[in-house]
């Protein structure tokens, strides 16, 4: 009979080749099969913990929604501070564990930013789902600092979306397309290109 500890693993193990899997031939042409084969288990030891490749895709989701979830918890009060170095470097703390989460789950995060997507209602609700969280938390921080001395903006809730659209899609080409990411640099220049478009000294070189 196998251990708690035991089925834990079989699970992971499991989640991980059906990531590679996803990831290598996309959702809709791996089956079943390809998933029990890269992580070497028999077909019926799928069933025992996913109900189908739908279910298992899910659970992927959940568990980078969870990951994304610590990151934006540990997000207080983002573009506050009483000077514009501490903003940047309250951003850039922020910017730089996003970038290094994507980085560290970049096919999961593939999955979930542009797989899921593609596919039916439930996972379309999973990826607007993640996405409108990004921008209403982006927003929120926006809205709190709406006074600040050193930010401009008319409408905190297209700025969010702007940001969230730099940032996704920003990753995903030096991520996945050139496959080439120096986190430190990308997150130092990011965060400036995101201040100097909120900046109120934006015209004379920005915050």
């Amino acid at each position: 009979m196998q251990t708690e500890a035991g089925a834990k693993d079989t699970r992971a193990q499991l989640i991980n080749a059906a990531i590679d899997m996803f990831h290598e031939k996309g959702f809709q042409k791996t089956r079943v099969s390809d998933i029990v084969a890269a992580a070497r288990v028999a077909q019926g030891t799928f069933y025992l913990y996913f109900k189908s490749k739908d279910d298992v895709f899910l659970h992927i989701a959940a568990e980078f929604k969870g990951l994304f979830a610590e990151v934006i918890e540990g997000a207080d009060n983002l573009f506050a501070g009483t000077s514009a170095d501490e903003i940047r470097a309250n951003l850039l703390v922020f910017i730089r564990d996003l970038v290094r989460l994507y980085s560290e789950n970049k096919k999961m995060a593939k999955l979930l930013f542009y797989e899921s997507g593609q596919h039916d209602c439930s996972f379309r609700n999973t990826w607007q789902d993640l996405y409108l969280d990004f921008i209403d938390m982006t927003r929120r921080q926006l809205e709190q600092n709406r006074d600040s001395a050193f930010l401009s903006f008319e409408d905190a809730e297209t700025e969010a979306a702007f940001l969230v659209g730099l940032f996704s899609r920003s990753l995903f080409y030096f991520i996945e397309l050139k496959n080439d990411i120096d986190i430190e640099t990308l997150s130092r220049r990011m965060t400036a290109f995101v201040l100097g478009g909120l900046s109120k000294q934006s015209a004379c070189g920005g915050i």
